[in-house]
């Protein structure tokens, strides 16, 4: 979410403590995030991804309209032809009966207000939807408010539709947004659950895994928060409504924002996320990192940065030392950086 408007690189991973949901085991999940190297070729924001044969499918925003690439392993992405006038914040699933059902940010029909809205898509690529129609009364706001919307959509282990979108009932503070969340037995008509999934100014959603008693999501924080660098955030709940605290799986040196991604294997996914190397400014582009369970475990409430090492490389703790092809690195020093060094 852009509120003022909307692995070679050195590979960083960060290992982040994931606390079970309710807190009461003691057992931790700890998570690694790993940025991927590929040149994506697309400058986007709240891309959605589906994996479609031997490709990934994305739907993004763009002129005049959204725009559908086919991108394969290495990175190569081509522009899907044949694509109908989509909406913004596009995402779809496929509901338990088979049919394809998209979901968006549109006009409230008749008035200067916008809201979330729902369609069945044409085909099962959904390339191009039909009549959309808001998924609630109550979801609609100004066209003027900025720290809205972003729905992601999920099937239920109970086979009902959730929608999570963020909302900023005040604008009391630089943090101000909350996620929200809508369920329909039909996918279309929707009703708004109590309370709040999150707040603390976390938007972005995307639900990775929804499973009876295991449901993962990662999301970004908001523009507004801490030093307006975004970061990439996990948390996990046993029902889709009750969420842990969410951990810090990326730096704050750069914004990363909007992911979606999927399950390649158990417990390793791939994230497509927004990037831009300022706090300030529309130079987004789309970058690819995984996210996986970390080989070793920290303890909980802890963030440990690490970084894959190479002679001349950056390094984050100084005296850390490693082997890379039989050579021995020591992290020094280097006039007022952290050099992996021999």
């Amino acid at each position: 979410m852009r509120r003022f408007g909307k692995g070679f690189i050195v590979t960083t991973a960060l290992v982040a403590s994931l606390l079970a949901s309710g807190q009461q085991a003691s057992a931790v999940v700890t998570w690694e995030f790993s940025e991927e190297s590929v040149a994506l070729g697309i400058s986007a924001v709240s891309p959605h991804v589906e994996r479609t044969g031997s490709v990934d499918r994305i739907w993004y925003p763009s002129l005049p309209s959204t725009a559908v690439s086919d991108c394969t392993d290495a990175g190569a992405c081509t522009l899907v032809s044949g694509v109908g006038r989509l909406s913004s914040d596009f995402t779809a699933i496929t509901l338990p009966n088979g049919t394809r059902r998209a979901y968006f940010v549109d006009m409230t029909p008749g008035t200067s207000a916008k809201t979330v809205s729902s369609a069945q898509c044409a085909t099962a690529e959904c390339l191009s939807v039909g009549t959309s129609t808001p998924i609630a009364a109550d979801v609609a706001v100004p066209m003027t408010e900025k720290a809205w919307g972003v729905p992601d959509a999920v099937v239920t282990p109970d086979g009902k539709v959730r929608v999570y979108l963020v909302v900023s009932p005040t604008l009391t503070n630089s943090c101000p947004e909350k996620v929200r969340s809508y369920i329909s037995n039909d996918g279309i008509n929707f009703t708004v659950e109590s309370g709040y999934r999150l707040e603390g100014g976390f938007v972005d959603t995307e639900i990775l895994r929804a499973k009876t008693g295991d449901w993962l999501m990662i999301m970004s924080n908001g523009p507004g928060c801490g030093n307006g660098m975004q970061q990439l955030f996990v948390s996990s709940s046993a029902d889709g409504l009750t969420w842990s605290t969410p951990q810090a799986v990326t730096k704050d040196d750069n914004r990363r924002l909007d992911p979606t991604g999927y399950e390649v294997s158990p417990n390793v996914f791939r994230i497509y996320y927004s990037y831009n190397a300022t706090a300030i400014g529309d130079n987004y582009t789309l970058k690819r990192g995984t996210l996986k369970i970390a080989a070793a475990a920290t303890a909980p409430g802890t963030v440990s940065t690490t970084t894959t090492a190479k002679l001349g490389g950056s390094c984050t703790k100084l005296g850390a030392k490693t082997t890379v092809n039989k050579v021995k690195l020591t992290c020094k020093k280097v006039k007022t950086k952290l050099i992996w060094s021999k």
